[in-house]
């Protein structure tokens, strides 16, 4: 049974990065603390509309049925994110609902046909779905872009130290995380290692059960000086050491009992993930919280799209998987230049360089570019956060207005990764998730939004 933690006086982030207004109420509705109007869900009836007054938005506007629906879709992810600690995890939990719904491995020898499902992997994580259409490929694809990767705590090769009389694990930090947030939490440690050549593999989870014991990064080590935390609470990322005993050899000898050889850890992909599981939050179920929603929200809500929906363009579902985010790896462009051609050329007999070029200029992306807009709104389109045409701006608010999807409109600026697509010529439309708290071990967003994630998806890889 999961457990639902109880949230009062939610302070909501608008887009523009100001704080919205406190807001307290014993409903029991989800609080609305945005003060824009937006269209009902994707897929949802509005229970009531007024000529006069704007049409409610969220959960105001959802029907017992459509709760319904939103609920089953939640307790779906909230399954597929408790596996997804890690990318490597993330990749395999969705690879596992790609294949029970009949996908096949994507090579170069593969010869599609209309309504095939293909897979595709590399060793950073990335991952690629097509859907195989009827109409010629010359006609362009549907694309959706987005990132399943994550930052996170990971040990280093050789963590096992004393001081202080503490046995302590070593860890350096992959990606951006609010530091602060994860001092004094129980963290539950995730091994991995692949399986060697007599078939033996390491693949456990210390700490997640009830019975067994946690890991915690105090806030201040006793063997560190006064000045660690004059001016702010952590200096520096190396300061995050873990708690894991009170002496090494206690340490080594648990990590033999679960398969470790003399319980070393080098060679091993080890991390550090919030023991427990992610939660509903209040006691109507429209809130989820838990780690690394900003990279596993849309993903799920992407494949799952694209298994339902069926239309006659092919359409494409990449997901990057960078390696702990970082910014030296392969990037959205990367991913595009790479992954397009090899679906062209896979759809299509002979391909020259005009004609994928041509193909490419009539492709449409959608990209999800972190977490903008407000909670319990649905998704939010930026109106300059990437460099498609104005065309394609319309067409893509057309598109999610006939879908009845729940859609913010800002008003945004600055750089966004989607004008790296764009630089290839093609239109790409930046889309963000609204998502609290990112980089702390309890992110925290609406399911009313995550079911907006996936109409928008939908109506984007059948348009």
């Amino acid at each position: 049974m999961k457990r639902a933690l109880v949230v009062v006086g939610a302070m909501a982030i608008c887009a523009c990065g100001a704080k919205a207004k406190t807001a307290k109420t014993t409903s029991e509705e989800p609080v609305d603390t945005a003060h824009d109007t937006s269209p009902s869900g994707g897929l949802i009836t509005p229970t009531e509309k007024s000529a006069i007054d704007a049409p409610k938005a969220g959960w105001a506007s959802v029907d017992a049925e459509g709760k319904q629906a939103i609920a089953r879709f939640a307790d779906a992810y909230l399954d597929y994110v408790q596996e997804a600690r890690t990318t490597r995890q993330s990749a395999r939990a969705l690879l596992a609902i790609a294949a029970t719904a009949g996908a096949k491995a994507w090579d170069a020898t593969t010869k599609p046909k209309v309504g095939d499902l293909l897979y595709w992997q590399d060793a950073t994580g990335s991952l690629a779905f097509l859907r195989v259409g009827s109409a010629p490929v010359d006609d362009g694809l549907t694309v959706v872009l987005a990132s399943h990767d994550s930052a996170l705590i990971r040990l280093t090769p050789n963590p096992i130290y004393e001081r202080s009389g503490l046995a302590l694990f070593d860890t350096s930090i992959m990606g951006t995380l609010h530091l602060e947030s994860w001092l004094h939490t129980p963290l539950a440690l995730s091994l991995y290692q692949a399986p060697n050549q007599k078939g033996e593999a390491i693949d456990i989870v210390l700490g997640d059960e009830p019975d067994e014991a946690v890991f915690t990064i105090p806030d201040l080590l006793p063997h560190l000086s006064r000045k660690v935390q004059k001016g702010k609470l952590i200096d520096s990322p190396e300061r995050l050491d873990v708690v894991a005993g009170f002496t090494a050899k206690a340490l080594r000898k648990t990590l033999k009992r679960h398969g470790l050889k003399n319980g070393d850890l080098s060679g091993l992909e080890a991390t550090l993930v919030p023991a427990g599981a992610a939660t509903y939050v209040g006691v109507d179920k429209g809130l989820i919280a838990g780690a690394n929603h900003g990279s596993r929200a849309v993903p799920f809500a992407a494949l799952h799209a694209l298994l339902e929906g069926k239309a006659s363009r092919s359409a494409l579902v990449i997901l990057m998987g960078r390696d702990q985010q970082s910014y030296f790896g392969p990037g959205p462009e990367a991913h595009i230049s790479n992954l397009l051609p090899k679906a062209i050329e896979t759809l299509a007999k002979r391909v020259d360089a005009l004609r994928l070029r041509r193909i490419m200029a009539r492709t449409h992306v959608l990209m999800f570019d972190h977490n903008k807009g407000v909670r319990n709104r649905g998704v939010a389109l930026g109106t300059r956060r990437d460099d498609s045409g104005p065309s394609a701006f319309r067409r893509a608010i057309q598109i999610f207005k006939d879908a009845n999807i729940g859609t913010q409109l800002l008003q945004t600026s600055g750089w966004s990764q989607a004008r790296e697509v764009a630089s290839l010529d093609i239109d790409a439309i930046a889309l963000g998730l609204p998502i609290s708290g990112i980089g702390k071990p309890y992110e925290l967003f609406s399911t009313y939004d995550l079911f907006q994630a996936r109409a928008a998806c939908l109506a984007w890889v059948t348009q």
